[in-house]
């Protein structure tokens, strides 16, 4: 929070962007978060989107059912090409051997450093997809479409990812 901006200032601000975007001013960190009806559908009208020749949604086995023909039609519209790899569900699956599922996926599509991701889902899905996306050809465009209020309001958001390990969490 800057020091000129109390809560109620903040708040007033937000609520006052009919458009449903908030910037996060983090200096060289920055980003904006982005809150639309209908954002599925509608999310490769966004001018805030990276570039990008491919992308890769990365899901879960309970998410994509639901929403991933919404995802899937908007981002084809964008993107000449779209890949879909589907994690299984759940934190026991927040580990390396799912991580590299995702590596398997990027590099049999032959996805490059201009292949952005997507991860439709929760905090897991989120925390997995950006993990692989700073590792992967030393970094790609990362974008989260979170399905869940706490990764909407806590792992989608301060550009924080881990991934679990036998002897700890979050590492």
């Amino acid at each position: 929070m800057r020091e000129t901006e109390n809560p109620t200032e903040m708040t007033t601000h937000i609520l006052e962007d009919r458009e449903g975007n908030l910037a996060i001013d983090l200096g060289d960190r920055s980003y904006q978060i982005h809150v639309v009806p209908s954002g599925l559908t509608t999310l490769h009208q966004q001018s805030a989107l990276p570039d990008a020749t491919s992308a890769m949604v990365v899901t879960n086995t309970t998410v994509w059912p639901l929403h991933g023909s919404a995802l899937l039609h908007s981002l084809q519209q964008r993107y000449p090409l779209v890949h879909v790899v589907q994690l299984p569900d759940g934190e026991e699956h927040k580990n390396w051997q799912t991580l590299n599922l995702i590596f398997d996926a990027l590099l049999k599509n032959g996805c490059d450093r201009k292949t952005v991701l997507f991860a439709l889902g929760g905090g897991v899905v989120g925390d997995m997809t950006g993990f692989a996306a700073a590792c992967y050809m030393r970094g790609v465009p990362f974008v989260q479409v979170p399905t869940t209020l706490l990764a909407q309001v806590d792992s989608s958001v301060g550009g924080k990812t881990a991934i679990n390990h036998p002897l700890g969490k979050n590492m």
